[in-house]
């Protein structure tokens, strides 16, 4: 009898309960890695998270402006979540003033900055959720460097230790994945890392 080699082994599994359980409880230090450059994406994300919870969030910006986002929100509403938002793109215009639920912030040049904006804004928004979007300002996990890892690697332990030892529940990092696929991923301090992953085609029926 001819011996059959194995060629091929294909896995599949319905997990939609799986991930909307993760949705629903998800905590601790999160790595969110996307493909998509649309802020709507992110809102649907957020809108996924803890379903008809009241949720406060506290949205640090390096890419996108506070009015790019209260335009969005427009057409695109955030469901049962309270929003406020480190604007770090306006930061240099000066004659923006803060807001109830905005301030303006010039750009964190380094991770440890960006640790202390986190904590500085923390008893400002008494957030449950702290989003960093996007930490590949600082980081290309396409081709690390060994300063970058170790820099990266002492904001995560230091944001773990200290952010969520105040707010006890959630910090996103969100990371843009388009510069290449990611060679390393931070597994050491992180509890979860998801992939959000758009794709978007043209109707058949459309020119």
């Amino acid at each position: 009898m001819e011996e059959l080699k194995v060629v091929q082994v294909n896995y599949w599994k319905e997990i939609r309960k799986e991930i909307n359980k993760t949705m629903e409880s998800l905590h601790g230090l999160v790595l969110l890695t996307h493909n998509s450059i649309e802020f709507s994406d992110l809102i649907d994300f957020l809108n996924n998270l803890r379903r008809n919870q009241q949720t406060t969030i506290l949205y640090i910006s390096l890419i996108n402006s506070y009015s790019h986002i209260k335009q969005t929100l427009q057409t695109h509403p955030l469901a049962s979540k309270k929003l406020y938002v480190v604007d770090c793109v306006s930061g240099f215009l000066l004659e923006l003033q803060d807001t109830v639920d905005c301030v303006y912030r010039r750009p964190p040049p380094n991770l440890e900055e960006m640790k202390n904006l986190i904590m500085k804004n923390i008893q400002w928004s008494n957030p449950n959720i702290i989003i960093v979007d996007s930490i590949s300002q600082f980081i290309n996990f396409t081709v690390p460097t060994e300063e970058e890892l170790h820099n990266l690697y002492a904001f995560l332990r230091s944001i773990k230790e200290d952010a969520l030892g105040i707010t006890r529940d959630t910090i996103i990092l969100v990371y843009d994945d388009r510069m290449g696929s990611m060679k390393k991923l931070p597994t050491m301090f992180t509890d979860t890392i998801m992939k959000l992953e758009i794709i978007k085609e043209k109707p058949e029926w459309k020119d």
